[in-house]
């Protein structure tokens, strides 16, 4: 089990425990999928979570190499949300958990089904 320190914002770190086993299975993924190639990792409801192949971006400033990544995407979407960091999961959770979300989207949903009914009205 190995122990990585990772900086987070707001000058705090948090200690992540991984698995040899999984970053050595992780490895091996990384070497024999091809560029953009998708894995499953789960499914919850509507929502899939992939592992994905980013290619190595080149450029003068900022070069980097291939990696793995999780996409967060709706089943019925080809795109989705790339997310390569703990600390890109955490922001994520974050704003998911704002309560703020509960309301926007049930109103918004409310305004989808209004409109849903009116444009099939006989």
């Amino acid at each position: 089990m190995k122990h990585l320190l990772y900086r987070i914002r707001n000058n705090y770190c948090m200690v992540i425990r991984v698995s040899d086993e999984l970053v050595e299975k992780l490895s091996n993924l990384l070497s024999s999928m091809k560029d953009w190639e998708r894995k499953p990792v789960l499914k919850a409801g509507k929502i899939i979570v992939e592992l994905v192949k980013l290619p190595e971006r080149s450029s003068k400033s900022n070069p980097k190499p291939e990696h793995l990544a999780l996409m967060i995407r709706r089943e019925d979407a080809f795109r989705g949300l790339i997310i390569v960091s703990p600390e890109e999961l955490e922001d994520l959770r974050t704003a998911v958990n704002n309560g703020k979300l509960d309301e926007l989207t049930k109103a918004l949903w409310r305004i989808y089904k209004e409109r849903s009914v009116k444009m099939f009205e006989l």
